[in-house]
């Protein structure tokens, strides 16, 4: 048996499982709070050590409402000691026995140094986008799109193109054009731009009038910009309204570049706007992009970075570059991403621009190709027949038949050519229906998990704030209203008896949370942004 100096019963809202406690800025805060709550004073009253019990001079009905204590042991010189409540036995109706148990956390509040520690989970005091993005173990549902962000086409359908005849002789002069040379691949092709395609079907025509529709190697579909310079073929029909060419040797090949800005308004599905950032970035929102051919490639805004401010994730910016091969060699990919400036490794190819086809007429070819030599024989079998006559009257028969032979094989042939179905040329399979239907382009959408499974990780946050996984000190006295600590064998030094202080690492690495106002303790609903 020992005496306790002083004693008085409180009520406070701390509670002995210390998942919750008071923060004090210092021990004169922490006293004048206790002060304030004080119901029943007692001095030298006693005090049963191996029970924690002390026999309090009152009935039991008139300090119910005490769930705290704080006391001075005389052990102890002046230290203040607080306890939590755990049981009251009516002795009579002149004293209650009242066991307690100390509160480690206040009563040692300052008297430890909480060492840097594996963090397991914390408040933050950086809630900037893309600060905090350690992988959380969250349900998340389904993704949608985000309405209040709207969709970004980077297109290349029918309005954005051209068509493009590869050739691989030029029929006329080459000084009637301009020439213009591009890009780094060797090639020997000269390339023909046509605005509609009536001018390309016309430059076709004019090639299988010519009989040369085997100078045509290819027809396709090309990016508008790739024809950088109109020209004017001396007025002739049929020609092409662009046109440039390179050889193999001088290593150029046409290319372009363009590029288009996605904007980012930092809100979720259903305009929810969350109070934990962590929640606009992935994996709780992110960019998805789709070449609407059944390729899709994911961003996270939070890889973006302004070059010229350092802002994240509001400067998201991806170029387009490609070539004019058949059926496009495009891709597109992000700026300023993960630190590059252009990553090419983290693109999407665009959909592939369709291939023509077109048709030769077989007999105007051949016709074309053969007159020459069709002349020739032609006057040479009506030569035979006159000869045959003149020279031998009588036997000129054979010369005859010979001729009219010749010229009826001749005009078999003729014949039978002009019979001809006009032939395919080129590709006949273009597979492109995005392109008929102007869908061909990178289409942006801003996506997000719904507004319900936002909420829940919100409420999540606010409670227990993020994953840290990190060893450091533990954030203090860094929030407006609460923060929570939780720790994997916590490191705390100081003047403590072990058994209280096993009981307060116990505390950490099973999660606490510190309150600073007393009157919002528990209340979830205040504001607790970052000091």
């Amino acid at each position: 048996m020992a005496n306790i100096s002083k004693v008085y019963l409180l009520n406070t809202p701390l509670e002995d499982d210390m998942k919750n406690t008071l923060y004090f800025a210092n021990a004169s805060a922490q006293q004048t709070y206790m002060n304030n709550n004080i119901i029943k004073s007692y001095t030298n009253v006693s005090y049963q050590r191996d029970t924690s019990t002390f026999r309090c001079p009152a009935q039991i009905d008139t300090i119910r409402n005490c769930n705290y204590i704080m006391f001075q042991n005389t052990a102890y010189s002046n230290k203040w000691f607080y306890g939590f409540i755990k049981k009251m036995t009516y002795v009579n109706d002149n004293f209650t026995d009242v066991e307690f148990e100390v509160d480690p956390i206040q009563t040692f509040m300052f008297d430890i140094t909480v060492k840097p520690s594996f963090v397991e989970r914390e408040h933050t005091n950086d809630d900037t986008i893309g600060s905090n993005t350690i992988p959380e173990n969250l349900e998340l549902g389904d993704y949608v799109e985000t309405e209040n962000a709207p969709e970004k086409k980077f297109p290349l359908g029918r309005t954005d193109t051209m068509y493009c005849m590869a050739v691989t002789q030029v029929m006329h002069p080459i000084d009637a054009w301009t020439w213009t040379n591009l890009g780094h691949i060797p090639d020997g092709f000269t390339y023909y731009g046509f605005d509609s395609l009536s001018d390309l079907k016309e430059c076709v025509k004019v090639h299988n009038k010519a009989g040369h529709p085997d100078y045509i190697n290819s027809i396709f579909v090309v990016p508008s910009n790739v024809f950088q310079n109109k020209v004017t073929v001396n007025g002739n029909v049929g020609m092409p309204d662009y046109i440039f060419s390179y050889k193999a040797y001088t290593t150029y090949t046409p290319y372009f570049t363009d590029g288009t800005t996605v904007t980012n308004n930092n809100l979720l599905a259903e305009n929810y706007n969350p109070r934990n950032k962590k929640l606009l970035s992935y994996p709780f929102r992110y960019l998805q992009a789709s070449n609407m051919n059944g390729s899709v490639a994911n961003y996270h805004y939070e890889y973006f970075k302004d070059p010229l401010d350092g802002t994240i994730g509001d400067y998201i910016h991806f170029t387009r570059s490609g070539v004019a091969s058949i059926g496009g060699d495009i891709k597109v990919y992000p700026n300023h991403y993960k630190g590059i400036q252009d990553n090419y490794d983290e693109g999407l190819s665009q959909g592939k621009l369709p291939v023509g086809g077109w048709t030769s007429d077989v007999f105007t070819n051949w016709l074309t190709q053969n007159g020459v030599n069709i002349a020739i024989g032609f006057v040479s079998d009506v030569a035979s027949i006159a000869t045959g006559v003149a020279t031998s009257p009588a036997g000129g028969g054979v010369g005859i038949v010979k001729g009219i032979s010749g010229i009826a094989s001749t005009i078999g042939q003729v014949y039978e050519h002009s019979m001809q179905p006009p032939q395919a040329e080129g590709a006949t399979n273009i597979g492109n229906a995005t392109y008929d239907w102007g869908m061909n382009a990178i289409l942006f959408k801003h996506m997000s998990i719904r507004k319900q499974f936002a909420q829940v990780a919100d409420d999540f946050f606010d409670m227990f704030g993020y994953a840290t996984h990190r060893v450091k000190t533990p954030n203090t006295a860094h929030r407006q209203n609460w923060w929570y600590t939780k720790t994997i064998d916590c490191n705390i030094t100081g003047n403590v008896p072990n058994d209280y202080m096993n009981q307060i690492k116990d505390a950490y690495n099973s999660g606490i949370t510190f309150w600073r106002n007393p009157s919002n303790f528990l209340n979830y609903s205040v504001s607790n942004g970052i000091v």
